[in-house]
């Protein structure tokens, strides 16, 4: 973050020379509001000074700087009232919780509309994809729950573009700066971000033309110098909203770069896809090891861990090796809680005494990645040293590398033992750097990207001291770690090697002087004054306790010692053979290379419990799905993917808390940490977990839709009788919303009436026990009318009919008047009633102009402003009475009909043909149609059984409820009847299961048109899982 850069000097710690990234003019992004109000408050000494997220937005818990005064606030910082109190609260509304709790009290004190209530995750953040449901349209949002321009269509969007793909766009439009970010393939800001500098003006380089006009200059840095002579590169790290860190920038000259067997490849799309950005990435990364002991850029903890310690914040995260949120996180002299990945705090785990209970947070995917790895390549048993890993003459090695490759699985074995990379990177342990797994696995990542670059590495060459030179355009990763960087670095940096090398004793940069006379001193050579020095005082001085980069402690020789073995490790010819196992492990299992290296050390002492194996369900997003299910057992999970207590059932599908129950859940948790006299709204739910349709908060009582959003106009003092609507009723209107707004999309096609269904409701609300297809009755009357007008005489179809509606969209959008106007003009007036009676347009009274209604509690259809409403898309409610989804139906020849039960649900086998009226079952009936229900689900899994390609492994997974995807199982397309077994498995009742798991073992011994063949392993499993006999 860009303040950061002003604490050093705050907090007096500047160097005798500032090295400014503003001699570049770089396009800084500006600070947010919070950033501001910390900066100013922080130089007022302030007893509070604001605490703000990586990305500069506000924490939703702020606290005075001794922390005994702390409370919640909303987006834009402000105190939430009531909820200021000593000590830390135990929690606050998330910033789209709160927005959300503010809708719901405005729309039900004022009486308003409210037609969007945002979605948010069970963590408190804005759902990516936000939905109206009245309007059937969905839009994406940034992580402040902002509308992203342009995506904003009818149903859900496929994908959401990321923050740095917008920069992106916002750049090709001509707004910002001229060199556009590097995006990772999901759309994020890559953690290190390199852009070209003009040495003689120090203005940044136009790469977006310069890439266009010029593409072959891009290809290898001899064309690019030959083209740009006059172009210096500039790499620094980025926070999540691609600004640059403070003081990571560094000034990587072009002149010694040489070009790679890579140079001469295909044009790549983007500037983050070229040669020239991944030398200098890794060039980059190769010196933040000297000077932070990391291969990779700060992390958000790290970021954030960084700010709160120089703003002396009382409470500062705490971050492991990796950078990831440690499980527990304390305040300063105060409590501890749980937090996400994200680090956001799990509500109900704060404990003002003592450390909670935290398990490591991982996601849905990662989870599932490492459940595959073990499907595919292990555990599978114990392996003996002596048989199957070392030869006679290798029994004879380190008893370490014997006790390191014991018992291993086989994906191991391959990749560490049978290439013979395990030795060296043993070896390497020994030195005197102790993260050498996170190193490797940080340097692999960063290294080869993807599997693609590491296979175009080993086709064109097998030499790996020739591979690293590549890799790194030169000897620069062997001269790094002789602390040699003349000719490499610039001095127009933001890095302060200047205060850097005073903390070894050695002077610091002179204004003008140029980097390699002080990299002469720090060079470890013959020449180099740290080698004059005597041998105790050189190694004292290499072993000092040091501040690198973004406040890391750091041990110089330690991280010479990893520089060192990373040079050495690419160097060994088993480093090769190491990549083309690497490269063959499946994406599914490992994303990237950097997961292959994590997957095997973490497995290291291969001593893998014997626990079951359990594959997660994962939605599209990433997320947990809410049922989970393994060995014909299936419960609910959180958004962590832990079980919910008391979930867990056997041969069905657990009722999971619906969406009213983990509202009311989370207000009452949030109810127990308010201060006395402060309000929260509460939903209430039924008991089978909708949102009552009567829902109270303080004195008043108002009604609600499914989704739980006040209705206008329904508000009323408690202790009123009301007359809410009911399902069957708020599904008709959203149904009749739907229809309208489909018809209006897309007018050139009109839908088969066959299509449309709204649900048709009794006098008191409920389902009628028979439904039909087809419009509403006002629908077939306002067509009639239409037609009427039509002068020609002809009959009028409901397409011509529907194109000269739409006609009238352009002059409606207007104003509502004009659109009177233009009917009178059309000399179509006559198909409102209350229009007939006007003969010209001035004789229309004014009220009618304003929008009143001309015939209440008529044919919403033919009244002209509801209509007008309509044409716009302006209805987010159905404008009249709910007693019109109980007016009678006719046209019966025109519509189907089928038989429903008391929810709504069609009931199989009642569907009847139009002008007939379907025959319904009684109870009696009911019951032999769920039996008959039941049965027939036993035959389609016999069926799909019989049919399918994979007869006996892919039903054993199924079983045991281990749902891979066609990717998963490297399969070339959809396959209806593996999909169709796996659906059944998962979702079938339990009796249907036994029904078919029985008929198998009645046909093994004689011939039956029912047998699950194959199957029946599978099938005995999940009905009884414990026995595999």
């Amino acid at each position: 973050m860009a303040l950061v850069l002003w604490i050093f000097g705050l907090l007096g710690s500047a160097s005798s020379v500032w090295a400014n990234i503003f001699e570049y003019q770089v396009d800084m992004q500006p600070l947010r509001p919070c950033e501001l109000q910390r900066e100013r408050a922080f130089l007022k000494r302030e007893d509070y000074v604001p605490q703000c997220s990586e990305d500069g937005s506000f924490r939703t818990v702020q606290c005075r700087k001794d922390g005994r005064a702390c409370w919640c606030v909303g987006a834009d910082g402000r105190e939430v009232p009531g909820s200021r109190q000593p000590g830390r609260p135990a929690s606050c509304l998330s910033f789209c919780q709160l927005q959300r709790q503010q809708l719901l009290v405005s729309g039900y004190i004022n009486s308003t509309a409210t037609s969007y209530l945002p979605q948010c995750q069970d963590s408190g953040g804005y759902t990516p994809v936000q939905c109206d449901v009245w309007r059937l349209q969905c839009w994406c949002v940034d992580v402040e729950g902002t509308e992203v321009y342009g995506t904003r269509q009818r149903g859900r969007p496929a994908r959401c573009p990321r923050s740095c793909e917008i920069r992106n766009r916002r750049i090709l439009h001509g707004v910002g700066d001229k060199s556009p970010p590097q995006c990772t393939p999901e759309g994020e800001f890559m953690p290190v971000q390199c852009k070209f500098v003009n040495t003689t003006d120090m203005m940044i380089f136009d790469l977006v033309q310069s890439y266009n006009r010029f593409p072959d200059a891009f290809v290898t840095f001899r064309t690019f110098q030959s083209r740009f002579p006059e172009v210096s590169g500039y790499c620094h790290c980025a926070d999540s909203q691609g600004r640059e860190l403070a003081e990571t920038g560094l000034e990587l000259l072009l002149d010694e770069i040489y070009d790679t067997i890579f140079a001469g490849l295909d044009l790549a799309s983007t500037f983050a896809e070229t040669t020239l950005y991944r030398i200098l990435q890794r060039r980059f990364l190769a010196v933040q090891l000297v000077i932070s002991g990391r291969f990779r850029c700060p992390t958000k903890c790290e970021v954030e861990q960084f700010t709160a310690t120089s703003f002396g914040h009382p409470y500062i995260p705490t971050c492991s090796r990796n950078g990831d949120y440690q499980p527990v996180q304390c305040q300063r002299e105060g409590p501890c809680w749980c937090v996400d990945a994200q680090g956001k705090a799990i509500q109900g785990t704060q404990r003002q005494v003592g450390l909670p209970s935290c398990a490591e947070d991982k996601s849905c995917t990662s989870e599932r990645r490492q459940a595959l790895s073990r499907l595919y390549f292990g555990p599978s048993g114990h392996f003996s040293q002596h048989n199957l890993f070392f030869s006679p003459e290798e029994r004879q090695a380190s008893q370490r590398v014997a006790r390191f490759s014991s018992s291993c699985p086989p994906l191991f074995r391959e990749l560490f033992v049978d290439s013979g990379l395990l030795r060296p990177m043993v070896e390497g342990q020994d030195k005197q750097f102790p993260a050498s797994q996170s190193l490797l696995k940080e340097a692999i990542r960063a290294i080869f990207p993807t599997r693609e670059l590491a296979r175009l590495a080993l086709r064109f060459t097998m030499d790996p001291k020739r591979l690293q030179q590549n890799l790194f355009g030169g000897k620069f990763l062997v001269n790094v770690g002789r602390f040699n960087v003349s000719g490499a670095l610039g001095t127009r940096g933001t890095f302060n090697f200047g205060q850097f090398f005073q903390q070894l004793g050695l002077p610091a940069f002179k204004k003008g002087e140029e980097f390699m006379d002080v990299a002469k001193q720090f060079s470890v050579g013959p020449d180099a004054n740290l080698a004059t020095k005597t041998p105790n005082a050189s190694e004292e001085a290499m072993n000092l306790p040091l501040v690198g980069s973004f406040g890391f402690k750091i041990n110089l020789q330690e991280n010479q010692n990893a520089l060192n073995f990373l040079a050495s490790f690419l160097e060994l010819p088993e480093f090769l053979l190491f990549l083309q196992h690497a490269i063959s492990v499946p994406e599914d299992v490992a994303q990237d290379l950097g997961d292959v290296v994590e997957m095997v050390l973490n497995s290291q002492d291969c001593e893998q419990p014997s626990t079951k194996l359990f594959v997660p369900s994962c939605t599209a997003e990433g997320s947990y799905e809410n049922v989970q299910c393994s060995a014909g057992e299936c419960w609910c999970v959180d958004s962590q993917g832990k079980e919910l207590f008391g979930s867990r059932v056997r041969g069905g599908q657990p009722r999971c808390p619906t969406e009213c129950e983990k509202q009311r859940a989370q207000m009452q948790s949030l109810m127990g940490s308010q201060p006395a006299g402060s309000s929260l709204f509460v939903p209430s739910c039924t008991s089978e977990g909708h949102f009552l349709p009567v829902q109270c908060s303080n004195s008043e009582c108002y009604c609600v839709d499914a989704e739980g959003q006040a209705i206008p106009g329904t508000r009323s003092i408690t202790g009123e009788l009301k007359q809410c609507p009911t399902r069957c009723q708020l599904q008709a209107e959203q149904a009749f919303l739907g229809t309208v707004q489909a018809l209006l999309s897309n007018s050139s096609l009109p839908p088969a009436l066959s299509s449309i269904y709204i649900p048709q409701c009794s006098a008191d609300g409920q389902w009628r026990h028979v439904q039909c297809d087809g419009p509403p009755e006002q629908a077939f009357e306002w067509y009639q009318r239409w037609a009427a007008q039509n002068n020609s005489g002809q009959e009028l179809t409901p397409a011509e009919l529907l194109k000269r509606i739409m006609s009238y969209r352009e002059v409606a959008s207007k104003s509502f008047r004009l659109f009177i106007q233009s009917l009178y003009e059309a000399g179509q007036q006559d198909v409102f009633p209350g229009l007939a009676r006007y003969s010209a347009f001035q004789d229309v009274p004014q009220a009618v102009l304003e929008g009143n209604l001309t015939q209440p509690g008529e044919n919403i259809l033919l009244e002209p402003y509801l209509f007008w409403q309509i044409l716009n898309g302006q209805l987010s409610r159905y404008p009249g009475p709910y007693s019109d989804f109980s007016a009678p139906l006719a046209h019966f020849d025109l519509r189907s009909c089928w038989c429903v039960d008391g929810a709504g649900h069609e009931l199989e086998g009642t569907q009847a043909e139009p002008s007939k009226v379907p025959a319904c079952p009684g109870p009696c009936e009911e019951v032999k149609l769920r039996v008959l229900q039941f049965i027939k689900e036993a035959e389609e899994i016999v069926l799909a059984s019989n049919s399918s390609q994979f007869p006996l492994a892919d039903s054993f997974l199924a079983a045991k409820g281990i749902r891979l995807t066609n990717e998963e199982l490297s399969l070339p397309g959809p396959f209806s009847s593996r999909e169709t077994i796996a659906e059944k498995f998962l979702r079938g009742s339990d009796y249907a299961l036994r029904l078919a798991a029985q008929s198998s073992e009645y046909c093994t011994s004689a011939p039956c048109s029912v047998s699950l063949g194959k199957r029946k392993v599978g099938l005995v499993s999940l009905v009884s899982p414990g026995d595999e006999s």
